[in-house]
Formats: C-alpha cells, sequence, structure tokens
C-alpha cells in the first residue's frame, strides 16, 4: 500500500474545488437568507406542539444545506471543508429534533421562533462572509510540528504511548487496581472514582491525559494506510483504541465518542485519492453505526452498560425511535425570552469565560463558574445543565450582532485550516485538520467543546516533540523509527 505521504491527495486544489470557494459563498448566503425568510413566514401560531415547526425546519434545512450539496456535487471532498461543515451543523444541533418532532415546547411564542430562526440564518452568513478575503495564516511553529511525517513503526510507537497517557487518569483513580478499573466500565456515569464536579481540583490535570486517547482510532488509520488493516501493528492498535474508547463512552459523554469517530472518519476520507461508491457506503455504515452507539449511551448512561445483563432496564433499548440530539432549539428560544427583556446581554463575560478555562481552579481558586447567565437558573431549576448551542451563547453576549460575528470568527478557523491542505497532505496535518473539522462541529454545541477538542491538537504536538527530543538525544537508535 502506497505511504499516505506520497498520495497527497488533493482536497482543495482541484479546479472544481477553486471554483466552488470562489462562487459557493455567495450561493449559501442567498439560500441561507432566502430559506430564513420562508421559514418565518410559515411558523405556525402556536409553536408548543410536537411536529408543528416541521415545514419551517425542512425549509431552513433546505436552503442550509444547498451551498455544501452543491459543492459536493463538482468535488465530494469538499464536504469536509469547514464552511460547508458549519452551513450543516445548524441541521444537526438545532433542526433535527423539530424534524423528528421529538418535543414540545411549551410557552414559547412565535416571535421567540422567529429570532431564534433569524440567529441560524446570520449565524451561517457569518460563516460565508468569512470565506471572502485572504484567510488567517498558520503559525509556523505549529506547520513545523505537524508537517514531519514518521514510519508506520513510528507511529505504532506513537499509538502506545498515547494509550497509555489516555488511560493513566482511569489507573490513578483506582490505584492501578485492573480489575476494579473495568468493574466500573460497566456503572453509571456517577459512579467511576475517576469522575469528579464542576468544581475540580488537582485531578483536573488527570483528566486532560485522556486528550491523548482521543487521537487512538485517527492514529489506527494511519497505520492501517501505510500497513494494511490486517496487520498486527494496525489490529493492535484498533484494540488499543477500543479499550480507550469503552472507558471515554462510561463518563455518558457523547459528544466525546462522536468527536474522536469523526476524526477517524474524516481523517480516512482525506486520505483516499478519489472518493468512490464503496468510500461513501462504509462511511454510511460507520455513521449509523455510530449514531446507534451514541443512542445506546444515552440509554444507559444513568444505569451504566452493566445494566444489560439480567435486567428489566434491558428493554429500554429500543424505546426511542428516532435520533436523539438535544434540545437545543427549545433553549436557545428560552434564552430569546429572558435576554434581554428580563436580563442584560453578558457582553465579554462569555468569551472571557471560555478563554480562562484551561487555567486550572487550584491556581485561581475564584475563577468564573458561569458566563454571566445560567439558564437553569432563570428557569428555577437546579442541579441539571442545559445546552442551547453556541448560537445561543453568542446570543446572550450580544444579542444579533454577536451572531453574525460569531459566525464570521467560526468561518474564519475553517479557512485558517484549509490552508494547511495546500502543503504537502502528511499525516500529521490531515490529523491536525480533522481535528479541527471536529473541533468546528461539536463547537456548534458550545464554544467550549470548541476550545476543549482543540486540546487534541496540543496532546499531538507533545507526542510528536517528546519523540523528536528523544530521537535527538540518540535515545531512538533504529532507522525503522527515523521518518
Amino acid at each position: 500500500m502506497r505511504p499516505i505521504a506520497s498520495i497527497r491527495p488533493q482536497v482543495f486544489e482541484t479546479a472544481a474545488t477553486q471554483i466552488a470557494r470562489i462562487n459557493f459563498p455567495l450561493l449559501g448566503i442567498v439560500m441561507t437568507a432566502l430559506s430564513t425568510y420562508l421559514a418565518i413566514a410559515i411558523i405556525p401560531y402556536d409553536p408548543e406542539p410536537k411536529g408543528a415547526l416541521f415545514n419551517a425546519a425542512l425549509v431552513m434545512a433546505i436552503g442550509l444545506a444547498a451551498a455544501p450539496l452543491a459543492a459536493a456535487i463538482r468535488d465530494p471532498k469538499s464536504i469536509l471543508s469547514g464552511e460547508n461543515l458549519l452551513a450543516l451543523g445548524p441541521i444537526y444541533w438545532l433542526l433535527l429534533d423539530l424534524l423528528q418532532g421529538v418535543y414540545l415546547m411549551p410557552g414559547i411564542e412565535p416571535e421567540q421562533v422567529s429570532k431564534a430562526f433569524i440567529c441560524i440564518g446570520l449565524f451561517v452568513i457569518g460563516v460565508w462572509l468569512a470565506a471572502y478575503g485572504r484567510q488567517w495564516g498558520v503559525p509556523v511553529s505549529i506547520v513545523r510540528s505537524i508537517s514531519q511525517d514518521f514510519s508506520a513503526n513510528t507511529y505504532f510507537v506513537l499509538c502506545i504511548v498515547a494509550f497509555l497517557l489516555g488511560m493513566l487518569n482511569f489507573l490513578i483513580s483506582t490505584g492501578f487496581d485492573l480489575p476494579e478499573m473495568f468493574h466500573y466500565v460497566g456503572q453509571s456515569r456517577w459512579a467511576a472514582p475517576w469522575g469528579r464536579g464542576q468544581l475540580g481540583g488537582w485531578d483536573a490535570f488527570l483528566d486532560h491525559l485522556q486528550y491523548f486517547g482521543y487521537l487512538l482510532p485517527a492514529l489506527t488509520v494511519i497505520i492501517a494506510n501505510r500497513v494494511g488493516w490486517v496487520d498486527s501493528r494496525t489490529i493492535l492498535s484498533a484494540g488499543m483504541g477500543i479499550v480507550m474508547t469503552v472507558f471515554l463512552a462510561q463518563s455518558g459523554s457523547r459528544r466525546i465518542i462522536g468527536v474522536i469517530f469523526g476524526l477517524a472518519f474524516v481523517l480516512w476520507l482525506l486520505s483516499q485519492r478519489r472518493l468512490r461508491s464503496g468510500h461513501m457506503i462504509i462511511m454510511a455504515t460507520g455513521v449509523a453505526t455510530v449514531l446507534l452507539i451514541l443512542q445506546v449511551m444515552l440509554e444507559y448512561r444513568n444505569v451504566g452498560i452493566g445494566s444489560l445483563i439480567g435486567d428489566e432496564q434491558s428493554e429500554s433499548l429500543f424505546q426511542r425511535n428516532y435520533i436523539h440530539v438535544d434540545d437545543n432549539f427549545y433553549r436557545l428560544c428560552q434564552v430569546i425570552q429572558f435576554i434581554p427583556e428580563s436580563y442584560p446581554f453578558v457582553y465579554h463575560k462569555y468569551l472571557v469565560w471560555v478563554l480562562i478555562r484551561p487555567i486550572p481552579r487550584v491556581f485561581w481558586a475564584d475563577k468564573p463558574i458561569d458566563p454571566g447567565f445560567d439558564l437553569p437558573t432563570a428557569l428555577g431549576v437546579e442541579g441539571v445543565s442545559y445546552s442551547c448551542s453556541v448560537l445561543g451563547e453568542l446570543y446572550m453576549s450580544a444579542g444579533l450582532i454577536g451572531i453574525l460575528l460569531g459566525g464570521w470568527f467560526y468561518g474564519r478557523i475553517a479557512g485558517l485550516a484549509s490552508q494547511l491542505l495546500t502543503r504537502n497532505a502528511t499525516s500529521g496535518i490531515l490529523l491536525v485538520y480533522s481535528t479541527i473539522m471536529l473541533a468546528l462541529f461539536s463547537g456548534m454545541r458550545s464554544m467550549l467543546e470548541l476550545i476543549l477538542i482543540s486540546y487534541v491538537i496540543l496532546a499531538w504536538i507533545v507526542l510528536t516533540r517528546t519523540f523528536n527530543y528523544f530521537k535527538r538525544r540518540g535515545a531512538v537508535r533504529n532507522p525503522e523509527f527515523s521518518q
């Protein structure tokens, strides 16, 4: 099998894609604006019943998908560009539940629904506007860290190191007692000793080690591209990835599992010289499998997957006949209800809260615990947290202007990532690009997710720089491990 370094996937370099990047932002802006107007025009007088907003959501989804689908017709790989993923993101995070009619919207008026659709439209228009003009450049230090390519053996060694580092949190939390550690895998999300509350201490550093584990499925794909899927190194890497995924899934956080598998899928697709029907079938099967896994996690995260064995809870597996995301659209409407009528905009507090997240609380005991507005508190609910998507967070910061600027910022990050693919498409570059794409997509749920998933890039840089350090010191002598 050809080394991936020699494949040099033409992801954004074909003439068709160049045309798409010039013309399709305009198509995206026009179709998004038109669909927003039409969706608002057909909002019913009573939006509360299940399925009441189906028609409006369908029109909005068609408008958002128009430009990405047009680009995909020209070049199937262009669907993996940041702008296209961001345009499709609201369909999953905000409109999918409406299309399935899975929940009521008590207390919501047509005015709030209209403004929520406007928020979606402005965000996506901001993304397309960011596609115009010269894109931000990638810092030279980052390019140097990710441009280097390695042999299959080296990637296998990095995979082993990533696995050991990723598992340290679980090992240390159980005193390196392997039977006890595996026992907690089948327990509820709150039972494991490695879980912690909202305000962590020194244990927060252990949590960050898990980001090394996020790399395992992607590294398995890289190794398989070089030596084949039946090679012992690929099989062992896949096994380590499965073990790591099982432990990460115990937390009940579905976004984590979606991200690590999505990262591997995107990297695998990018590494193909040309996408064929077989690739699309494999991709569709993989996405369906991941969605099923996420659904199972939702059913069992509060009781533990161990309840599947000889327990009445196992009957609940197929109780949901829809793909559950989150009630983000409903929560966005509630945020619009409260702000600015009952609560002021938080302005810079939200951005500061996101940026200071990496600072450990042990170094800053009074670090803010919320961005200035908490929806459950406003609703008089205790002990829960509600997701309102990044659109809700941007709206509570600066209203509709904040939505437009936020979409532009996400679009600029997508453009920055695209600059990576104009270089030699090494495995490291593809991995980092794929990580940014998943960070942007999961960042539609919350800007905090954009920050946290970006830690995976830091984990990769740490791995490669550490390896190069030992290589320079002579600790790595076998020529098999050289570039």
